[in-house]
């Protein structure tokens, strides 16, 4: 997360943290203090990760208007986002790590992405890591009309320039066009025709962002 008093503008990461480069380019127009996780907050309201509904409790109890800045919000195409959480519950969730070392097995793509949901739990539980839960909140639910702005990870650097030309700031961007990351094209093949059906019912705000070459950046507003 991002917030410039200066320019009056806060970028929201997603929350799979897939364009960590953005973080640099927009640097020089920080100037609010941010806390690296919520459980790490001492002198500053905001920590990195917090939601649209967060911050504006945040700015209302310091007295900012948060409604007067603009407000983006990083996005991912839900098909590549699913399979990537997927595969990160897999790596790092302890319950699923002991199961395969006692050679029990874990639930397959298709059951996980059964049940999760798109608001709410997510995918995942009442204490668990944010980046689980939020991570497979649809954009209707992340943003929940406090965000102007998206922008497509996959396509972050040239969809940033557009909202940021019509703020009339322009960053210096260093990153490389899109994520910085190659397309894993595989990541469809664990797909079938229930789960793409699932994916298109509960993610179309997310994926009316990728139906155009040059989609409407404020879909949800």
């Amino acid at each position: 997360m991002l917030v410039s008093h200066r320019c009056q503008f806060i970028v929201f990461s997603d929350p799979l943290t897939s364009c960590d480069w953005m973080q640099k380019t927009l640097a020089p127009w920080s100037d609010q203090n941010i806390a690296p996780a919520k459980r790490k907050i001492h002198k500053t309201l905001f920590f990195d990760g917090m939601s649209p509904a967060e911050a504006e409790l945040a700015f209302d109890l310091s007295d900012l208007p948060f409604r007067n800045y603009t407000r983006i919000a990083v996005v991912q195409n839900p098909f590549r986002r699913m399979a990537q959480l997927y595969d990160r519950i897999t790596a790092t969730d302890p319950i699923w790590r002991l199961r395969r070392y006692a050679g029990m097995q874990v639930p397959d793509f298709g059951t996980w992405l059964h049940s999760t949901k798109p608001n709410g739990k997510g995918a995942g539980f009442p204490h668990g890591p944010r980046w689980r839960r939020f991570g497979a909140w649809s954009a209707d639910a992340w943003a929940d009309g406090r965000v102007t702005h998206f922008v497509r990870a996959e396509n972050a650097d040239a969809d940033l320039r557009d909202v940021f030309r019509q703020m009339g700031v322009a960053p210096l961007f260093s990153a490389p066009m899109g994520d910085g990351r190659p397309h894993k094209f595989h990541e469809m093949l664990r797909y079938d025709a229930t789960t793409i059906d699932l994916i298109r019912h509960r993610y179309r705000a997310d994926l009316r962002l990728y139906q155009t070459a040059t989609p409407d950046l404020r879909l949800v507003a």
